[in-house]
């Protein structure tokens, strides 16, 4: 069985790659044989089940920032029904606010 050697070229920002160095220095580990590790395995060949977890995983995020939104959604509502009369500008700027928060609530609803 013959290799084939192969030389790669990455950009990547310095301190990602110092952070990676430090990384392999503390794990005793070349960076070559990680890199290579990482090659061979690839994103690609993940089996099924871990790209259906993963998107679970993103979904139950997406619905946690939903409920997240809706609270300080709520929080503005209460506030902007607190302002008195006279203060119309900053009703308004708490009406536009609840408006965004809630056109933000409805496209995370729609993208899962």
């Amino acid at each position: 069985m013959s290799k084939t050697m192969v030389q790669i070229k990455f950009t990547i920002e310095s301190d990602i790659v110092s952070t990676f160095k430090a990384r392999c220095a503390s794990e005793s580990v070349s960076m070559a044989s990680v890199i290579s590790e990482f090659m061979k395995s690839g994103h690609s060949g993940r089996d099924t089940k871990a790209r259906t977890e993963s998107r679970g995983q993103r979904k139950k995020t997406v619905e946690q920032l939903i409920a997240s939104i809706e609270n300080v959604m709520n929080m503005e509502e209460r506030y902007r029904d607190a302002i008195p009369e006279q203060f119309e500008a900053r009703y308004e700027n708490a009406n536009h606010t609840c408006e965004k928060l809630a056109e933000a609530i409805s496209c995370l609803e729609e993208s899962y």
